[in-house]
């Protein structure tokens, strides 16, 4: 009996439920006798929507759990709080972009394909103050982070549009004497390249013991100071050259001088076949003025490059002795665009070196040359000499043996004399042709580098 009796229990939620729905049906009903019976044809089929059961159970549920483990519920809920004020606190002294205040301007001043340009434009030291107090400038102490610092100061603040206002006004002037593209990109890397070399600091960065000496400079303090060294005027240019919409990297030297100056470039995307080391970036000299796109220099000293300068006529002496710079570690900042311009002036650079090359080997010819000739006219004097003595002493002895002697030794002095001519005209021939050489390379490289 006991059995029977346990097997038509109900549970009490079960019994909650069973009043529920009589309760539903009786008010259901009272609803039914409120209104009239609607006819047939206006009655509409009732849509069930058995969904919102479901949420209404799972909200039941949720609420269940809620007060079953409220000390749980509480001590993550204080968590989530504290951790909050952690991450507020911090933010907190997140540095924020400075009013713009005590302005300041600058007007710069450059040079084109032999026209001048001006541009004025306005800087502020609250600005200049708040990128030189940058704490992120400590990365450059940290050598396994170097290509995001690279990234880091050739970057801007979100708030800061110099460099895009710069490479605007750049675009309009430009726009005057109708340079598009390629020679826009050009007329930008002219424009930095005439931001005076800063030589306190190259001195101060060459000699402090100080690490903070040795950061270097965002892009707007070059423009602030109108001047900067290698790596300052590097960033400069990598983000004015992806303001422009081209591929830019950054090459990175080592130490290449005998007190441990290293050596920064940038450089801009071309096609890889005339790229500079293969990589598929042109190397963009800016510390001085007088070089190309692509065209690495011959040397460098202190930090300063060294560009092809006019040289002299015929000397004596090797004239390039020069090694350009090797072992560049490449970091990409940012793809865009290909500077086509590189293959006209690789093909210039080339027949510059063809040039270079070919004056090299005549300077060595010649001085060969001219050993050798002053050799034979030293043989040609002392054979002379001797001619004259043989010709004495046949003048007092009249006899056919000193006359014999003067004979051999005036046809030796002949014969040296004919190869010394002949040598001696070699040598000219030479020199004529090195001088040529010279009036040509002369007269390119001072278009090339206009």
């Amino acid at each position: 009996m006991k059995e029977k009796i346990k097997k038509i229990k109900k549970s009490s939620s079960e019994i909650e439920e069973d009043i529920s729905e009589r309760i539903y049906k009786k008010i259901k009903e009272e609803k039914k006798s409120d209104y009239p019976e609607v006819p047939d044809k206006y009655r509409t089929e009732y849509i069930d929507h058995p969904q919102k059961q479901d949420r209404q159970k799972r909200h039941t549920n949720i609420m269940h759990i809620f007060y079953k483990h409220w000390r749980r519920v509480l001590f993550i809920i204080i968590a989530f709080l504290v951790l909050w004020s952690v991450i507020s606190d911090g933010d907190l002294e997140t540095r924020e972009f400075p009013q713009l205040s005590e302005p300041k301007t600058v007007t710069f001043e450059w040079e084109y394909n032999g026209s001048n340009y001006l541009m004025t434009e306005t800087f502020y030291k609250t600005v200049y103050d708040y990128y030189n107090s940058n704490p992120d400038k400590y990365c450059w102490q940290e050598i396994e982070n170097y290509e995001t610092c690279l990234r880091e100061f050739s970057g801007k603040a979100v708030e800061d549009n110099t460099v895009s206002k710069i490479a605007s006004r750049i675009k309009t002037i430009s726009s005057k004497d109708g340079l598009k593209d390629d020679e826009l990109l050009q007329f930008a890397v002219a424009f930095v390249q005439s931001i005076p070399y800063d030589e306190d600091r190259s001195e101060l960065v060459t000699y402090s013991n100080k690490p903070e000496d040795l950061y270097p400079r965002y892009p707007y303090e070059v423009l602030y100071d109108n001047k900067g060294v290698c790596s300052g005027k590097s960033f400069l240019a990598a983000s004015l050259i992806r303001e422009l919409g081209y591929g830019v990297a950054l090459f990175s030297y080592d130490p290449i001088i005998e007190d441990g100056v290293g050596h920064m470039v940038s450089a801009v995307k071309c096609p890889k076949a005339y790229s500079s080391y293969n990589s598929g970036y042109c190397y963009i000299e800016t510390v001085g003025t007088n070089f190309k796109i692509g065209d690495i220099p011959l040397d460098i000293d202190a930090g300063i490059p060294k560009t092809r300068t006019p040289i002299k006529l015929f000397e004596e002496e090797s004239v390039f002795d020069f090694d350009g710079l090797e072992n560049a570690e490449i970091y990409v900042i940012a793809d865009g665009n290909s500077y086509q311009g590189i293959i006209e002036t690789i093909q210039t650079t080339q027949k510059i070196e063809t040039i270079e090359s070919e004056i090299t080997r005549l300077n060595w010819v010649i001085i060969s040359l001219d050993e050798e000739a002053n050799q034979l006219e030293n043989s040609v004097d002392y054979y002379e000499q001797q001619a004259e003595v043989a010709y004495r002493t046949y003048e007092v002895f009249i006899d056919n043996a000193s006359y014999n002697e003067y004979l051999r030794l005036h046809s030796q002095y002949e014969s040296v004399y004919a190869r010394y001519e002949s040598k001696l005209n070699e040598y000219n021939k030479e020199i004529y042709q090195y001088n040529d050489l010279v009036y040509e390379y002369n007269a390119l490289i001072e278009d090339f580098y206009e």
